[in-house]
């Protein structure tokens, strides 16, 4: 299965989930702060075949958050972040859109990771999981704030359900790189639970983290 690199986290996920790990491909909307630390993640424990949607290049105001893109600047941000998969896990298989998602860009993927920055977009992921089936895992930060959420079609409320009516966002979101790699940190490690089999009290839940106070509330949506 591996060189030996997977064996710290084999007792949490076990062999079969290891493997459905390595076997699974995970669609990332989004390669700003939260993508970039989430494809991190993923790769570096198996993840190998990926779906990447962005539309934007890297600028300097990027750059506190978004690490992979130091020397990268120019190029879109999705041909960048295929590259740094690649260079942690060579055997990964990276499809890239330097696009705006759509309805049926992740239509044959196992997972939909939500690290967007915007309702719209947001919104058309939820729509697509809920038509093609497939579970879809948010999060969003903002400042030292962020959220979390599992959706799965038939089992779950969809994302639209839980915050569809909340304003969409005006202007650059304030972010903290730290802040960020927290909350990326929570929603890979949702994916990771949910392509391994592995059961997770977040399912159907959103999860809400003010990390100025290390507060943590849960709204329980099932």
């Amino acid at each position: 299965m591996s060189d030996g690199r997977y064996d710290r986290q084999m007792p949490v996920f076990g062999e079969e989930g290891q493997a459905r790990i390595m076997q699974a491909r995970v669609g990332i909307a989004g390669c700003g702060g939260l993508g970039v630390n989430v494809i991190t993640q993923l790769a570096v424990a198996g993840v190998s075949r990926f779906v990447l949607s962005d539309p934007q290049v890297p600028d300097v105001t990027n750059l506190n958050r978004q690490f992979i893109y130091a020397s990268s600047r120019g190029s879109p941000k999705v041909r960048s972040a295929a590259e740094w998969i690649r260079s942690l896990n060579p055997r990964a298989e990276v499809e890239v859109h330097a696009e705006p998602v759509s309805m049926d860009m992740f239509s044959d993927c196992d997972v939909i990771v939500d690290c967007l920055d915007n309702m719209g977009g947001r919104m058309l992921l939820s729509d697509s999981s809920v038509e093609h089936g497939i579970p879809l895992v948010h999060a969003g930060v903002q400042d030292t704030f962020g959220q979390i959420a599992v959706c799965i079609p038939g089992r779950t409320l969809s994302l639209r359900d839980m915050i569809g009516t909340l304003p969409e966002s005006k202007g650059d979101l304030p972010a903290v790189g730290a802040a960020v790699s927290v909350i990326a940190g929570m929603e890979a490690l949702e994916v990771l639970k949910l392509i391994s089999g592995t059961e997770s009290v977040a399912v159907g839940r959103l999860i809400t983290v003010d990390m100025t106070s290390w507060t943590i509330e849960s709204v329980d949506f099932r």
